[in-house]
Parts: C-alpha cells; sequence; structure tokens
C-alpha cells in the first residue's frame, strides 16, 4: 500500500467510523509512527475537512451542519465529495479510479443508507456507541430476525458498523456472540448491567453481502448492465469491488466473501442469465447444485 492509498483509507476509516479511533489506535492498525498518523491528519485539515476530536482522544470527519450530538452520522455532502475528490488528484490514475470508487460506495451507502439516516435510526447507533464505551448491555427491542421472530435481545454491543448494517454482540441469552442487522432493530435501551462475558466477545470479518464469517474465499463475476444494478442496489458496498471490464457493459468483480457464499448464492440465482461465473469452481458447483434443486421443484 503506497502512502497516499493508505491515507485516503485512513480518511475513509475515520468517515465511516467516526468517534471510534484514536491516534495510537491508527498508529497500530496501520503500523505507522505518531509523526506519520499526525502528518495524515494534518493532510486532512489543509484540504478543507474539519477534524473533530472528542474526550477519550478519538478522531472524527465532520460534514458542515448541524446534527447536534448526532452531526457525526450526517450524510457527505457534495461538497464533501468535492473536498476528498481534490486529495486524490495527485495520485496515479488507476489509484485515484480505485479510491474514488470506493468513496462513491461510502456516498452511495449513506444516501441509500439503511434507511438508516432518520433520526430515530441515528439515535438507535448513538445509544449503542454510548453503552459499547461505557461496557453496558442492552435490549434491542422487537428485534427481527430472519426467521420471523420477533422479540428483545440483551446484547453487549463490542462492534458497531454502520456502513455494513450490522452490530456484533454477546447475547446473553444464547451465551454466544452474534450478528444484527442495525435496520432491524425497534429501539435500544441501554441497561444499569455491566457487561459480564467480555471475555467471551468474538469478532468477526462481515462481508459485502453483510454476512459474518472468518473463513472467506475469493470470487470473481463477470455481470452485465442489468445484474451491476441489482447488485449494488441491494448491496451499496459491491460498488466498490466492481471495474469496467473489456466489453461493453460489462463489469468484472472480484471479492473475498464467506466460504457458504450467503448472500451472493441468492444475488446469482435471481441474476442467473446475466451473470458468469470465473471462480471458485465450488461457487459455480454450488450453482449448478441450487438451479437443479429449482427444477425438481417444478417437475
Amino acid at each position: 500500500m503506497t502512502p497516499k492509498e493508505l491515507s485516503i483509507q485512513m480518511l475513509i476509516r475515520l468517515v465511516s467510523s467516526p468517534y471510534h479511533y484514536s491516534r495510537r489506535d491508527l498508529e497500530q492498525l496501520y503500523g505507522i509512527s505518531k509523526d506519520t498518523v499526525e502528518d495524515y491528519l494534518r493532510a486532512f485539515r489543509n484540504v478543507g475537512l474539519h477534524l473533530d476530536i472528542n474526550d477519550k482522544y478519538r478522531y472524527a470527519v465532520i460534514p458542515d451542519g448541524h446534527f447536534k450530538e448526532l452531526k457525526y452520522l450526517q450524510p457527505l455532502s457534495d461538497a464533501d465529495k468535492a473536498h476528498i475528490g481534490r486529495a486524490l488528484d495527485y495520485l496515479p490514475a488507476k489509484d485515484k479510479l480505485y479510491l474514488k470508487n470506493k468513496l462513491d460506495s461510502l456516498y452511495d451507502f449513506q444516501q441509500l443508507g439503511l434507511r438508516s439516516l432518520t433520526r430515530p435510526a441515528l439515535e438507535r447507533l448513538d445509544r449503542l456507541h454510548k453503552a459499547q464505551r461505557q461496557k453496558r448491555r442492552v435490549v434491542l427491542e422487537n428485534y427481527r430476525s430472519r426467521s420471523n421472530d420477533t422479540r428483545n435481545r440483551t446484547v453487549e454491543p463490542f462492534k458497531i458498523d454502520a456502513e455494513k448494517d450490522t452490530l456484533q454482540a454477546f447475547d446473553t441469552e444464547a451465551k454466544d456472540s452474534r450478528h444484527f442487522r442495525l435496520s432491524r432493530i425497534e429501539r435500544v435501551t441501554i441497561t444499569d448491567e455491566a457487561w459480564e462475558y467480555e471475555s467471551h466477545h468474538r469478532e468477526k470479518i462481515t462481508d459485502v453481502f453483510r454476512i459474518a464469517d472468518n473463513d472467506q474465499v475469493q470470487v470473481q463475476l463477470t455481470v452485465d448492465a442489468f445484474a451491476y444494478n441489482s447488485l449494488v442496489e441491494e448491496f451499496p458496498l459491491t460498488l466498490s469491488y466492481l471495474q469496467p471490464d473489456s466489453s461493453p457493459n460489462s463489469w468484472f468483480f472480484q471479492c473475498a466473501v464467506n466460504r457458504d457464499f450467503k448472500g451472493i448464492l441468492n444475488f446469482i440465482m435471481a441474476n442467473a442469465g446475466h451473470v458468469k461465473i470465473h471462480a471458485p469452481d465450488e461457487l459455480r458447483s454450488r450453482a449448478c447444485a441450487e438451479a437443479e434443486n429449482i427444477l425438481k421443484k417444478f417437475q
């Protein structure tokens, strides 16, 4: 990773996870010195971005406007995009295009956005961040699971990723670390109970299809315009991994996803006539098996 790529990745991280990273966190995350982190933060300010720091010495990029205590979650404006775009101008053309797509993905997420930039959704996020900082349990009221089971869940929230619409938390009833969709939470209530199972908090990687699994595999697809639209509209974070292919109206998608192919397999089957699988062979086999199962249902 070049210094310029690292600086933009750091900026994306500060935009998408406000007040989450201290200077020391950034040093350790990127393996760089204190002075280098300070140089990057100074460069962000020099291109017109407003960096804020809270009482825990954690940074956030503050867009223009006033949103009271929730202003750091306001979506990027066109002016913000222009500021960031100017910071990319000195990059080589290939790197600039790649990183611009990453930023566009973040911007599209915020616009489409979890249906999440409404005040109730912002307040839920604010309470989760507060509970995480204070190491207190919360009740996820009327949480809607994939099995249509709607009920309260008492959890210990230890990782919040608004960009991927996910909360990682220890479920005190299941006695296990679980992933929850932020958009499926009706309300968040902070309790007076302190965390009891912090040693059992197990963070997992979440892919662009919002599936949590540390066992991941690289996939390669080619999609046409129809499938492209379906993919980025349902899973906005995939935009960063799509590049124009050699053929007109065709895009190449390469990304690490969960090894069970959850999410991506559903997308492929729903757009079978518009997607070509290049790798891995296991994904192609799974798609063929799924197609056979569908045919059997109509025989």
